[in-house]
């Protein structure tokens, strides 16, 4: 529901509004919010006015880097396929709530990453990434006409996890979620296909576009576009319908929403979300008693490459399996913890 300019003056305050019996209150770019019951009387709804309209102030501060964030959050969220995304607005209009654009240095956000997100440096990357491109966007529309702040900017890269599921782990894990069919063959199929997660949750029964993950039996593949290289390198991988992968889409088929378009989805055969998923997977580990190794789906994929590589394949086999652009990437998904035992024996010299 929109808020409609007045035709008949009523007396009430700009944008406040009188509807089954409560005052309401309809800020610029907002939502609804409820005042207070017409019963209360008008000095009641003005006081929790006042009180709304500081709250908003304390929010977006004096500067106008958080009104420019909200005009960037709503030009450029379609092109963004993370959910999370619109709301590293909010940390930006936050901690730039007193700034005016002009005034952003490279200082000021390096200040702005480390004091926010310390040891967390997916975290500051991951912001760094917002940053750099809400300030190209602002020098485009000419709202900044300096360099770009965040250039020059260097975060260290985060260590690779170093967590393998062991077998003995992944199949009580895999018991604990047999009354679960659909996150089951969540799981089997991130393992059978070495793919993330996202590309799974994604995979559908029929191709939609031309960057979609479907299933083509007639061919006897799965189309795997994934997400994270899309926008860069573009590589996909067809990964061939093996038996064991039929059986885990015929239980999909059979569990879910026949008819449904996704081949992994919720009870309403809507895209199942991450977090949804991870839920369920973690209740899974601490009934198996497994809490303490803090296993996530993510951990899979390298399990998946890991044992690709110990059961013969080579480097250049498993990049392709990955969709990767080069060997290094796939070679941190390796989670080998053989320690080589070294041929080498040495004997203490005698003097001459």
């Amino acid at each position: 529901m929109n808020a409609r300019r007045r035709t008949i003056p009523d007396g009430l305050p700009n944008r406040v509004y009188q509807k089954s019996g409560s005052y309401y209150w309809y800020p610029k770019g907002g939502s609804w919010i409820k005042l207070c019951r017409v019963d209360d009387g008008e000095l009641k709804m003005l006081e929790r006015l006042a009180s709304e309209k500081r709250k908003r102030e304390s929010l977006t501060g004096i500067g106008n880097v958080p009104a420019l964030v909200d005009e960037y959050v709503r030009e450029k969220k379609a092109e963004h396929r993370e959910r999370a995304w619109p709301l590293y607005g909010n940390y930006v209009k936050t901690g730039f709530a007193d700034v005016n654009i002009d005034l952003v240095d490279n200082a000021f956000v390096v200040e702005f990453l480390r004091s926010n997100w310390g040891e967390k440096i997916h975290m500051q990357r991951t912001m760094r990434a917002f940053l750099t491109g809400f300030f190209q966007w602002c020098r485009e529309q000419r709202y900044y006409t300096g360099e770009n702040p965040c250039n020059g900017i260097r975060i260290r890269i985060p260590k690779p996890r170093g967590v393998y599921i062991t077998d003995a782990h992944f199949a009580a894990i895999r018991a604990e979620l047999a009354h679960n069919p659909m996150i089951l063959c969540l799981v089997d199929l991130c393992y059978l296909t070495a793919q993330r997660s996202t590309e799974i949750r994604s995979l559908r029964w029929k191709r939609e576009d031309e960057k979609s993950n479907w299933v083509d039996r007639e061919n006897g593949v799965i189309h795997f576009h994934p997400s994270k290289t899309r926008d860069s390198s573009g590589i996909g991988v067809d990964w061939p319908i093996t038996p064991e992968i039929d059986a885990v889409l015929e239980m999909a088929r059979t569990s879910g929403k026949i008819k449904g378009a996704l081949v992994i989805h919720a009870r309403d055969g809507k895209f199942w979300r991450d977090t949804s998923a991870l839920k369920i997977w973690r209740e899974a580990c601490n009934r198996a008693m497994l809490a303490e190794h803090s296993y996530t789906i993510k951990d899979i994929r390298a399990k998946a490459l890991t044992d690709a590589k110990k059961a013969g394949y080579d480097i250049d086999a498993l990049m392709i399996a990955a969709a990767h652009a080069d060997k290094s990437t796939t070679e941190i998904y390796f989670k080998d913890r053989t320690v080589p035992v070294s041929n080498v024996r040495l004997a203490i010299p005698k003097s001459a």
